[in-house]
């Protein structure tokens, strides 16, 4: 069998079980919750304020609110504690299949289910939003002012675009690069996972994505450089490009060279350790 029919074998069975999975359940009440609670008030301002939004600012706001994108990425951490399944039918389509076609299987598995849970957040906002917006690449009066105009009457430090996104992106780019940096940082909490499965040591990569996402949050108070150790930083648009002095910030270019190059360094040390590998 062609290596990329193996791969794909290893794919579907892994989607078929993925998405028909009960915790998938739990993942739809967090984004009911992020949808209800960050999009929803977001929207309710806009119009007491009489300034509609841009179809894409409920999204872009999420991806860039600490509350918010950690209830995601915790949400996906959840979904990731079935990643791989090790049972008997695995272990017999390992064998059928060959340990290299089975990791990129998984790995696309990842990818194709971290894809699908973005994509359900974007759906959901823009069903919000889509009462109270407009279809264009240019930010909304509400975002734009928020700060100057609508902060105190609002009394609301939380349903906003982060100044330091609007302020270096279109609202098109910041979709776009929110959704790649996001996604490359899923991918790699997966692969992370994948990796400590294989050395048997699966909780220990699961606890690595929280430590990753509170070490980020407790060095970001102080803006402290060695933040961008952690991945997730990566993803969050909005820490990027923030020109302040004694305060260091990243490019896009080396947030993405950043993490594609961990994702290859994972994948090499997986593939290192499935050669000896016994899978029983």
């Amino acid at each position: 069998m062609e290596e990329w029919k193996k791969t794909i074998l290893i794919l579907r069975a892994g989607l078929q079980e993925t998405f028909s999975d009960k915790k998938g359940i739990i993942l739809l009440v967090l984004l009911g919750f992020i949808l209800d609670n960050g999009v929803r008030p977001m929207v309710d301002h806009a119009i007491e304020i009489g300034e509609p939004l841009g179809a894409f600012e409920g999204f872009i706001m999420c991806l860039n609110n600490w509350y918010y994108i950690i209830i995601f990425l915790i949400g996906f951490i959840f979904l990731l504690t079935n990643v791989p399944r090790m049972d008997s039918n695995q272990f017999l389509l390992i064998y059928r299949t060959g340990k290299k076609s089975w990791l990129f299987g998984e790995i696309l598995q990842i990818v194709i289910s971290a894809a699908a849970y973005i994509l359900l957040l974007l759906a959901g906002c823009l069903a919000v939003t889509g009462k109270y917006s407009y279809i264009g690449n240019v930010w909304s009066n509400y975002t734009v002012y928020y700060d100057s105009a609508y902060k105190e009457l609002l009394s609301d430090n939380y349903h906003f675009v982060d100044q330091q996104v609007f302020k270096y992106y279109s609202p098109y780019k910041s979709v776009l690069h929110g959704i790649l940096l996001l996604l490359l940082c899923m991918t790699l909490m997966g692969t992370i996972i994948l990796y400590f499965t294989i050395i048997n040591k699966k909780l220990i990569g699961i606890l690595l994505n929280v430590i990753l996402i509170l070490f980020v949050l407790i060095f970001n108070e102080y803006r402290a450089g060695v933040m961008w150790i952690s991945p997730f930083c990566h993803a969050v648009l909005a820490l990027h490009n923030v020109f302040v002095y004694k305060q260091q910030s990243f490019s896009l270019g080396a947030s993405y060279f950043y993490l594609l190059a961990l994702e290859g360094m994972m994948v090499g040390l997986s593939l290192r350790k499935l050669k000896n590998k016994m899978f029983y």
